[in-house]
This record gives structure tokens, sequence and C-alpha cells, in this order.
């Protein structure tokens, strides 16, 4: 089935009416180019179908200008500040938003449903000519490092969004620091807990590790995945009192808790931040100080981390 633009506008421009995606029912009221577009199937179900629009349609926005993209957000019932009933009083919300009147408004709204039908026209590159890091990025990113065990583990949980069709691997990566300044990097233990499949690992370097992830299904264009991950440190082997995360892709938010030993607490805890190559190797508190709360965790979330920069916790021992 060819798409046509004609129909798919129109298609948008009914998703609109009411309350837009948050439509109750809204697997009943999307129209045979938009499912797909946004990959929805004849198994999903009223969520799954809010999910897989909401997904696609954030995602083809993204480059937009700010203007055009809210003019596009708000209409449909993706702006969270503009959870009205009705389509009017969406339009009315943005037109205070952005000091225009109700038909300007309107008009950007149509310049952004236009947008996203030359998005959904758009063929899709061959992956032969798209970098690894263009195929897919992430759009949460969930650790929870436990530290009252027998060893520290941690469990990752990511949700990816595929930025071409035909995604059906996932590299990962870690790079751990050694227990001590002088000492050598240890080893990491690595279990999946549910969406993907291991099929390969090397270590490019003695402290790098890289992993090659299979997922059950090929993912096309704005679609999402999520999988976890075990990691952790072998019985007996110290781990240095760090985890930053250090983002080698666009990721959309990062949230990190760590829950200590509450017989162990440290003597102070730091939020690491923006931090540069080397900033975080010597361990010396950040100004942003941390609390442990009653039952010995820390919280901390970190939207929009940028790549090639630090994010996370660091602490010192107490003696």
């Amino acid at each position: 089935m060819s798409v046509s633009p004609e129909q798919l506008m129109e298609e948008l421009r009914t998703l609109c009416r009411g309350r837009g995606v948050q439509t109750p029912g809204i697997d009943l009221h999307v129209g045979p180019l938009l499912r797909r577009v946004c990959g929805i199937v004849e198994t999903d179900g009223a969520e799954a179908v809010r999910t897989k629009l909401r997904d696609w349609i954030t995602n083809a926005t993204r480059g937009f200008p700010a203007e055009v993209r809210n003019a596009v957000l708000a209409p449909l019932g993706l702006h969270e500040e503009a959870q009205f009933r009705f389509l009017n009083e969406r339009i009315e919300w943005l037109a205070k938003q952005q000091d225009r009147g109700a038909r300007t408004v309107r008009r950007r709204m149509e310049a952004g449903l236009q947008r996203l039908v030359e998005v959904a026209l758009q063929p899709a590159p061959s992956t032969t000519h798209v970098a690894p890091s263009e195929l897919w990025h992430v759009k949460e990113f969930d650790a929870l490092l436990k530290l009252d065990g027998p060893t520290p583990a941690c469990t990752e949980r990511r949700t990816v969004v595929a930025d071409t069709d035909g995604v059906n691997e996932i590299a990962w990566s870690i790079t751990i620091p050694s227990p001590t300044p002088e000492g050598a990097p240890g080893d990491l233990d690595v279990e999946v807990l549910h969406g993907v499949e291991l099929i390969g690992h090397e270590r490019p370097s003695p402290r790098r590790f890289l992993m090659k992830l299979r997922l059950p299904r090929p993912l096309n264009t704005g679609q999402t995945h999520q999988f976890a991950l075990e990691v952790r440190v072998p019985r007996g082997q110290p781990m240095r009192p760090t985890y930053v995360f250090w983002p080698e892709r666009m990721c959309e938010s990062f949230r990190l808790r760590v829950r200590f030993d509450r017989d162990d607490l440290p003597e102070s805890v730091w939020r690491v931040e923006e931090a540069l190559a080397r900033d975080t190797d010597d361990l010396t508190p950040w100004p942003k100080k941390l609390p442990v709360d009653e039952i010995g965790e820390i919280d901390v979330s970190f939207p929009h981390p940028r790549q090639g920069r630090g994010y996370g916790v660091q602490w010192t021992p107490r003696a």
C-alpha cells in the first residue's frame, strides 16, 4: 500500500480532534496509513497504539523548530502541559504560550503536520550507509546499583528507539575503573534478564567490555524496545566507589538509584554531572552533596545527558 500524503495529512488532522492521542479507545481512531507509518499491528491494544503513536511523533519532531514542534505536540495531546479535553482549548493554550493569535497557531499546526507527512514519506536510509551510532538511540536508561549484597550488582534497564528501519542488534558497552589507582582492571559478570539475547562479547581494552545483543525482532523507525541486564562484580573483587554513565549515543533520560548497605553507609555521596574526561578519576567530592535516605538509598535523574560527558554519583566509604 502506497502512502498518500493527502490521506496521511487528513488522518493526522482527525487524530487532533477530541483528546488527540489521549482519546480512550485510540486504537479505533487511527487510520491505516498512520498504522503503517508507526508500525501498529492488528493485535496492538489501545495503550500499545498510543505508545507507538507517541514514540513516532516525538522522534519525528525532534529536529523541528520549537514553535512548530509544540504546534504539533499540543494539538495531538502529547504536550504534558496541554492535556485539555478539546482541540480548541489546546489551541488557545498554545496561542497564549507563543503570544500569537489562534489563526497563527493553527497555521503552525498545519505546517507541523505537513512536516510529519514529509518525515513519513522520506525513504528509509540504507543501513549500509548509516553509522552505528545513528541506527538507534536510548530513550530511557534506568540503573539500580545494589551495594547491600554479597557483591556489588547493578540492574540496567534500557528502552531504545530505532532511528532507521531494520534494527535487529544492539551494541552495549561498559568501562570499569580499577579498584584502586594502581590496581589492574577487574572483571564483570553479565547476565541477560530479559529482552535480548547475548550473541557476542569482547574486551577491546583492559577496562572496556563490549557486548553484542540480538533483539527478538527487527525494529523500524520510531519503534521502541526495552531490555535489562544484571552486571555483577565477581565475589572478592573490590569496587571503586563510583558509578558514572558516559553516553556514547543520544540518550533522552538517565536515572540512577544506589542502595547502600545500611550497616556500612558512606561518609559522603555527591552528584556528578557534565563531567569531562578524568574529572572523576581522583574521587574528589563535588559541590552537590546527596543525602542518603532512611532506607539507605539515593535517587538521581539526568534529563538529556550529553554525549561524551559523565553523569552519576561517587561516594567516600566510611573508614
